[in-house]
């Protein structure tokens, strides 16, 4: 194939499809970490030596969240199909398919935020409480701070599984380069989509990693 075909299925297929899966993966991504975030805390504080220690809440939140991480993510989508037909008026397409990806990947965050904070040096935390800082103040201001740059790692590890996610939920109507791949490439024995949408995804993830590590340099330092 000539660069001119490449070019014209990148312009007129591939791009198009390209849009849609950052959009996917990063609203997804960047909705689950809201939605993480406050049982990442509750998780943090609960757990043996914590802030706030209590081993019943510990271990009903961490089990309801280890049975969310349980479900294989295509069954997922057709779980969630009636609640994000509710939530959003459809239940298949581009923006429907963010719904179960949020669910989906909200609590692998809210585990990888948890184990970001009890990286932390205990040394750290005593010495705000030295200093007579509120626990509010400890968790937003002194953990948040500290576990930055291991956050940023997760980030960028779990927005690379959304990305292979989002691709997969192309076999259900999910919209993006997944999609394509099978609408264009397998259905219609079109080699030359398959191999390009491969390459764009590998580039993709590429670029998303180095971004990554360049954030979490600048953080460590």
């Amino acid at each position: 194939m000539n660069l001119e075909a490449i070019l014209r299925n990148f312009e007129n297929i591939l791009y198009p499809a390209l849009l849609e899966t950052l959009y996917m993966s990063f609203t997804a991504t960047f909705l689950a970490f809201l939605i993480a975030l406050i049982p990442a805390i509750v998780l943090t504080v609960t757990d043996k030596g914590g802030l706030c220690e209590n081993k019943s809440i510990y271990s009903v939140l961490d089990f309801i969240i280890n049975i969310l991480r349980s479900f294989p993510f295509l069954v997922l989508i057709v779980v969630l199909s009636p609640f994000t037909k509710y939530l959003i008026g459809i239940s298949i397409g581009t923006t429907a398919t963010i719904v179960p990806l949020t669910i989906g990947i909200a609590p692998y965050l809210a585990k990888m935020i948890e184990s970001a904070f009890k990286e932390i040096d205990p040394g750290v935390i005593e010495a705000a409480r030295s200093y007579g800082a509120s626990k509010t103040q400890i968790i937003f201001k002194v953990m948040f701070s500290e576990a930055l740059p291991s956050i940023i790692n997760g980030i960028t590890l779990i927005l690379i599984i959304v990305i292979g996610f989002s691709a997969m939920a192309g076999t259900v109507g999910g919209g993006g380069l997944g999609d394509v791949a099978i609408r264009y490439g397998y259905e219609r024995f079109r080699t030359d989509i398959m191999i390009q949408t491969v390459v764009i995804l590998i580039i993709l993830v590429q670029i998303i990693q180095f971004i990554g590590n360049i954030l979490y340099k600048i953080t460590k330092r």
